[in-house]
Protein backbone atom coordinates (compact mmCIF):
# COMPACT_ATOMS: atom_id res chain seq x y z
CA UNK A 1 0.00 0.00 0.00
CA UNK A 2 1.21 3.25 -0.80
CA UNK A 3 2.41 5.70 1.75
CA UNK A 4 1.01 9.58 1.27
CA UNK A 5 3.14 10.24 -0.66
CA UNK A 6 2.86 7.87 -3.39
CA UNK A 7 6.22 5.76 -2.18
CA UNK A 8 6.01 1.86 -0.92
CA UNK A 9 8.02 0.43 1.46
CA UNK A 10 8.76 -2.43 -0.81
CA UNK A 11 9.13 -2.62 -4.70
CA UNK A 12 5.46 -2.25 -6.38
CA UNK A 13 5.39 -3.77 -9.69
CA UNK A 14 1.54 -2.72 -10.47
CA UNK A 15 0.44 -6.04 -8.61
CA UNK A 16 -2.57 -6.00 -6.86
CA UNK A 17 -3.50 -5.94 -3.45
CA UNK A 18 -5.28 -7.08 -0.25
CA UNK A 19 -6.23 -5.57 2.67
CA UNK A 20 -5.88 -8.08 5.55
CA UNK A 21 -7.85 -6.22 8.12
CA UNK A 22 -9.90 -2.86 8.00
CA UNK A 23 -13.23 -1.59 9.92
CA UNK A 24 -13.47 -2.90 13.44
CA UNK A 25 -16.53 0.09 13.94
CA UNK A 26 -17.29 0.27 18.07
CA UNK A 27 -20.96 -0.68 17.97
CA UNK A 28 -23.05 -1.95 20.44
CA UNK A 29 -27.28 -0.45 20.18
CA UNK A 30 -27.44 -1.26 24.15
CA UNK A 31 -23.94 0.39 25.39
CA UNK A 32 -24.69 3.07 23.04
CA UNK A 33 -27.81 4.31 24.44
CA UNK A 34 -26.79 3.63 28.05
CA UNK A 35 -23.11 5.90 27.80
CA UNK A 36 -24.26 8.63 24.90
CA UNK A 37 -21.32 10.82 25.65
CA UNK A 38 -18.71 7.66 26.89
CA UNK A 39 -16.18 6.02 25.08
CA UNK A 40 -15.50 3.51 27.98
CA UNK A 41 -13.07 1.25 26.25
CA UNK A 42 -12.89 -0.88 29.57
CA UNK A 43 -16.62 -2.06 29.12
CA UNK A 44 -15.99 -2.78 25.17
CA UNK A 45 -13.68 -1.92 22.57
CA UNK A 46 -13.62 -1.05 19.22
CA UNK A 47 -11.55 1.17 16.39
CA UNK A 48 -12.06 4.77 16.58
CA UNK A 49 -14.92 6.55 18.82
CA UNK A 50 -17.87 4.54 19.23
CA UNK A 51 -20.73 5.80 16.67
CA UNK A 52 -23.82 7.03 18.36
CA UNK A 53 -26.47 5.24 16.04
CA UNK A 54 -26.94 2.40 13.65
CA UNK A 55 -27.03 5.25 10.46
CA UNK A 56 -24.04 6.12 11.27
CA UNK A 57 -22.47 3.29 11.61
CA UNK A 58 -23.82 2.23 8.00
CA UNK A 59 -22.37 5.12 7.09
CA UNK A 60 -18.85 5.00 8.44
CA UNK A 61 -19.21 1.53 7.06
CA UNK A 62 -20.21 2.77 3.55
CA UNK A 63 -17.29 5.43 3.80
CA UNK A 64 -14.46 2.96 4.80
CA UNK A 65 -15.76 0.45 2.01
CA UNK A 66 -16.30 3.45 -0.67
CA UNK A 67 -12.54 4.70 0.22
CA UNK A 68 -11.01 0.87 -0.57
CA UNK A 69 -12.29 0.08 -3.78
CA UNK A 70 -11.81 3.33 -4.80
CA UNK A 71 -8.26 2.22 -5.22
CA UNK A 72 -7.42 0.45 -8.34
CA UNK A 73 -4.61 -1.62 -6.76
CA UNK A 74 -7.13 -3.24 -4.21
CA UNK A 75 -8.45 -6.58 -5.54
CA UNK A 76 -10.04 -7.34 -2.11
CA UNK A 77 -10.70 -6.91 1.74
CA UNK A 78 -11.01 -8.68 5.03
CA UNK A 79 -13.71 -6.73 7.86
CA UNK A 80 -12.52 -6.87 11.16
CA UNK A 81 -14.56 -8.23 13.17
CA UNK A 82 -17.43 -11.06 11.99
CA UNK A 83 -18.32 -11.25 15.60
CA UNK A 84 -17.83 -10.23 18.66
CA UNK A 85 -15.82 -11.01 21.34
CA UNK A 86 -16.10 -10.53 24.43
CA UNK A 87 -15.21 -6.60 25.04
CA UNK A 88 -14.73 -6.42 21.39
CA UNK A 89 -17.71 -4.83 20.18
CA UNK A 90 -16.67 -4.47 16.60
CA UNK A 91 -18.54 -7.50 15.19
CA UNK A 92 -21.14 -7.72 12.09
CA UNK A 93 -22.67 -9.80 14.21
CA UNK A 94 -23.60 -10.25 18.35
CA UNK A 95 -21.30 -12.84 20.23
CA UNK A 96 -23.93 -15.11 20.41
CA UNK A 97 -24.34 -14.93 16.31
CA UNK A 98 -27.74 -12.96 16.45
CA UNK A 99 -28.35 -9.83 14.10
CA UNK A 100 -26.69 -6.15 14.94
CA UNK A 101 -27.28 -5.32 11.55
CA UNK A 102 -29.11 -5.30 8.22
CA UNK A 103 -27.19 -7.86 6.29
CA UNK A 104 -28.86 -6.78 2.97
CA UNK A 105 -27.41 -3.21 3.47
CA UNK A 106 -24.12 -4.22 4.42
CA UNK A 107 -24.52 -6.55 1.47
CA UNK A 108 -25.17 -3.73 -0.78
CA UNK A 109 -22.74 -1.60 0.45
CA UNK A 110 -20.30 -3.98 -0.40
CA UNK A 111 -21.31 -4.94 -3.83
CA UNK A 112 -21.25 -1.81 -5.66
CA UNK A 113 -18.44 -1.96 -8.66
CA UNK A 114 -14.81 -1.37 -7.29
CA UNK A 115 -12.42 0.68 -9.61
CA UNK A 116 -10.26 -2.44 -9.64
CA UNK A 117 -13.09 -4.06 -11.83
CA UNK A 118 -13.22 -1.25 -14.35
Amino acid sequence: MPFADGSFSVPYAGQPFFVSEFGGIWWNEEEARAQQEVNDQAASWGYGDRVRSLEEFYERFAGLVSVLTAMPQTFGYCYTQLTDVFQEKNGIVAFDRSSKLDIERIRKIQTKPAAYEE
